[in-house]
């Protein structure tokens, strides 16, 4: 069972969708702030201390993120269940493994690839971010705290990589049940435009299932952070629950 999920997780980690993702996440990033770019290239004067920095937690804060999020932790491995039933690879492998390694190999993929490729993306705009604009940033003002922007950006990225999961493995479980590739991409799109929607529109209350109140939790989180932490968790068991019910049914018919 460890090798059949380290294998997954290696295959999904490796592939050149998983980095073109991360690159795409970085772009965007970029992309969404091309005016505060334009701005820090045409300023005379040296730019604040730690610009960088707060360029990149600025870009989160933007839409662009939220946007692109559902689309591309899909596009790493969330379709790898049906493209080993038609292909049949499913047919051939299965026999050498147990059912339950399978499926939490599938789920892992998802989970990592679906996650760290967003992760790896902001991390790769900060690195940029700093070697552009430090050289073109002022002196530290000794009177002013230094600010942390690493640690803030550190603090994210759990929630990042926790709701990157769960939209992948969304999508696979989505795909297992309805039989269709194409699925693994859109689904996870559609339902969380629909929870925006909803809660946007009709039940503000409803922070609960608010995919963006998931990236950035408010003071109405009771428990701060670990607030939405812990709805993620569960939703990420329920589905997980989901695709082993779809991955049974699927292996029963061969």
């Amino acid at each position: 069972m460890r090798h059949t999920i380290y294998s997954s997780v290696r295959q999904s980690v490796c592939s050149a969708r998983f980095w073109l993702g991360a690159v795409f996440i970085a772009l965007v990033l970029f992309l969404s702030s091309a005016d505060a770019v334009t701005e820090a290239f045409r300023s005379e004067e040296p730019l604040a201390y730690g610009y960088h920095g707060d360029f990149i937690l600025k870009a989160l804060d933007a839409d662009a993120l939220t946007i692109c999020l559902p689309i591309v932790c899909a596009l790493p491995y969330a379709a790898s269940f049906v493209d080993d039933v038609k292909t049949g690879f499913l047919k051939l492998y299965i026999h050498r493994t147990s059912h339950r390694g399978y499926i939490l190999g599938k789920a892992a993929g998802c989970l990592v690839s679906g996650g760290l490729g967003i992760v790896l993306g902001l991390w790769l705009a900060y690195g940029v971010s700093a070697a552009v604009f430090t050289p073109m940033e002022g002196p530290p003002d000794p009177n002013v705290p230094t600010p942390e922007y690493a640690v803030t950006l550190l603090r994210n990225c759990g929630l990042i990589f926790l709701s990157g999961g769960f939209w992948s493995l969304f999508g696979m479980t989505m795909s297992a049940l309805m039989a269709s590739k194409y699925i693994a991409y859109a689904a996870p799109f559609i339902f969380y435009y629909v929870l925006i929607i909803i809660c946007e529109r009709y039940f503000t209350a409803l922070y609960v299932v608010y995919p963006k109140a998931w990236l950035n939790p408010g003071e109405e989180w009771t428990m701060g952070r670990w607030g939405p932490a812990l709805v993620i968790l569960e939703l990420i068991v329920c589905t997980a629950l989901g695709f082993g019910a779809a991955v049974r049914k699927r292996v029963r018919g061969l």
